[in-house]
């Protein structure tokens, strides 16, 4: 494509209190080199290094802002309230992209196509990888109810669906991905996987998430009660579950991933059996 003919991708990204993450993010970002990006930050009164560290890249950023908000949701919607891309994503301050992911999402996002997701590494606070996840086409009921997982920093959706789903509910603390993505489903969106790591996705003991897990196990609760016609326990959605699972399954062994998938294993029974888990939504295979 020439330089014209790119869609424009807006990133917004949350930040508050991770500074010692945050300079590799805007990094992530920039180095992307693509040739269309609208990259806003949207902080919420951090208190260490953080407004330093985006003062230094202020000249290639959109906009950026440092003020008191209601959480990381809230965060998120101001930024899209104010991106002007054709394409929108969200990275967290002490998340990154991996090189070529922006090209790779542009590309795929063609005229039958609303939302685009790639594969995940995990990584702990020094960067080191303590995981991956790969991905397969969407099971959409399954990933209602548990069959199939969408790992946040590696997705990229068309403005058009955010607008139609009516956006990131700044009512959630954590699980405000799934509740969009939920709505993502039942406005009827197009997904399509690229077979492409495109982001890391970093575990450690000051993010929210793993501080916080019970509020956000709580939130998903209710996001099921909410937004699902059967109980997430019920024989009907246990039917979706292990359908997804068996079509999950099967997907990894045409794309060529049987070993990658024997090697999880051990993690699948470690995150099901104990109070930990190896990456976001990791109990859900």
């Amino acid at each position: 494509m020439k330089t014209g003919e790119w869609p424009r991708i807006s990133i917004i990204t949350p930040s508050y209190n991770q500074g010692r993450f945050l300079e590799e993010t805007i990094r992530s970002v920039f180095s992307q080199g693509y040739p269309n990006l609208e990259y806003i930050i949207v902080d919420g009164g951090s208190t260490d290094q953080s407004v330093e560290v985006i003062r230094r890249y202020e000249p290639q950023l959109a906009y950026w802002i440092s003020e008191k908000d209601q959480g990381a949701a809230d965060a998120i919607r101001k930024g899209f309230e104010r991106a002007t891309g054709d394409i929108f994503a969200y990275l967290n301050s002490d998340d990154s992209y991996l090189p070529g992911a922006l090209v790779a999402a542009a590309r795929a996002m063609d005229d039958k196509t609303d939302f685009v997701y790639g594969n995940t590494f995990w990584i702990d606070a020094e960067g080191t990888r303590l995981g991956d996840r790969r991905q397969t086409p969407i099971d959409k009921m399954g990933y209602l109810y548990g069959g199939f997982d969408l790992q946040q920093p590696s997705t990229f959706w068309r403005r058009d669906l955010y607008l139609k789903a009516g956006g990131i509910n700044p009512g959630f603390s954590f699980a405000f991905d799934t509740d969009l993505f939920f709505r993502f489903v039942k406005a009827g969106a197009r997904f399509k996987h690229v077979r492409q790591y495109f982001s890391c996705y970093r575990i450690h003991p000051d993010s929210k998430s793993f501080k916080d897990s019970s509020v956000l196990e709580r939130e998903l609760s209710n996001i099921r009660q909410q937004q699902l016609a059967y109980p997430i326990q019920s024989l009907r959605a246990r039917w979706f579950r292990n359908r997804a699972r068996a079509r999950r399954t099967l997907s990894y062994l045409l794309q060529g991933d049987a070993a990658w998938l024997i090697r999880r294993i051990p993690d699948r029974w470690l995150s099901r059996n104990s109070k930990t888990t190896v990456g976001p939504q990791a109990k859900w295979l």
